[in-house]
């Protein structure tokens, strides 16, 4: 079963589609202080409502990586996409359905965090 996840993996990674929107919106660049891959758990289908969020660099997963991945799958893909990245250290925001609409408190949130770790 390992296998089968890993090998679908590698063949999944060299093709998501690396997003980088440059229409005015409310996600201004201020609000990605860090890094950060947005990784869509929500389906394998595809279907991805990221396309609307600004960010550096936005992951779609488009298969692979199905509902609500357990702790150990995280931390693989976190490893495969650490590696993809160069080495970049990244913060990883797994979104579920439920986390969509959280979304926005998450960037708010993580944008207070950067702005008190530079005062």
């Amino acid at each position: 079963m390992r296998v089968a996840v890993v090998s679908l993996l590698l063949a999944v990674l060299p093709v998501f589609v690396l997003a980088d929107h440059h229409s005015d919106s409310y996600y201004h660049r201020d609000y990605w202080r860090e890094p950060l891959i947005v990784v869509d758990t929500r389906n394998c289908a595809g279907e991805s409502g990221l396309a609307s969020f600004r960010a550096e660099r936005v992951f779609k997963v488009q298969a692979g990586i199905c509902q609500d991945p357990d702790d150990s799958r995280k931390k693989l893909y976190q490893v495969m996409l650490k590696s993809l990245t160069g080495g970049t250290d990244y913060e990883i925001l797994w979104v579920d359905e439920a986390g969509m609409q959280d979304i926005r408190t998450q960037l708010r949130e993580n944008r207070e965090a950067a702005l008190r770790r530079h005062d």
